[in-house]
């Protein structure tokens, strides 16, 4: 009985650090609902639950979990089409700091499927209106590049163009 004891207090304990590990993100899930819910009240919109969806990374190189919340606002000042924004919480030391969303995608424009996190990188998967594509059905794979930089995001720097080569004279 004794030994029952000591094996189900160390199991507990074990769990209890998984626990502890996972606490993170429970912590930038209130936050982030409640920020969603106030960005669609301040547009005039509705932000779905169902339409979210998540990506965790270490986005500031600080070794520690950040994530991001895609989100959808439909309805925006009575319209029926929708945008997608962005927003990315990083772990910090009284609990989480959260960026201004960032629009990513909208009706006629891109649809983002998914992202990542990287330092100083977040990359997302996307569909894009084809010129045949009805209204509701974006069908073109992409992909959008957004950076992280002094707690912001921003649009990644264009690709350089490549150097012209040298004429033959």
């Amino acid at each position: 009985m004794r030994t029952m004891r000591w094996m189900v207090a160390a199991l507990a304990a074990m769990l209890g650090a998984v626990d502890a590990a996972r606490a993170q993100p429970a912590m930038w899930q209130g936050y982030a609902q409640a920020a969603i819910a106030a960005h669609a009240r301040r547009v005039g919109g509705q932000a779905p639950r169902e339409s979210r969806k998540t990506c965790e990374g270490d986005v500031n190189g600080d070794g520690k979990v950040d994530a991001a919340v895609l989100y959808t606002i439909e309805n925006a000042a009575g319209g029926n089409g929708w945008t997608q924004y962005i927003l990315v919480m990083v772990a910090a030391p009284q609990g989480v700091g959260a960026t201004n969303p960032k629009e990513v995608g909208a009706t006629g424009k891109r649809s983002v499927e998914s992202c990542t996190l990287t330092a100083g990188a977040i990359e997302a998967t996307t569909k894009e209106w084809a010129p045949e594509d009805p209204s509701c059905c974006p069908s073109k794979p992409g992909t959008l590049r957004l950076g992280f930089e002094k707690g912001k995001v921003v649009d990644a720097p264009a690709a350089a163009a490549p150097a012209p080569a040298p004429s033959a004279s």
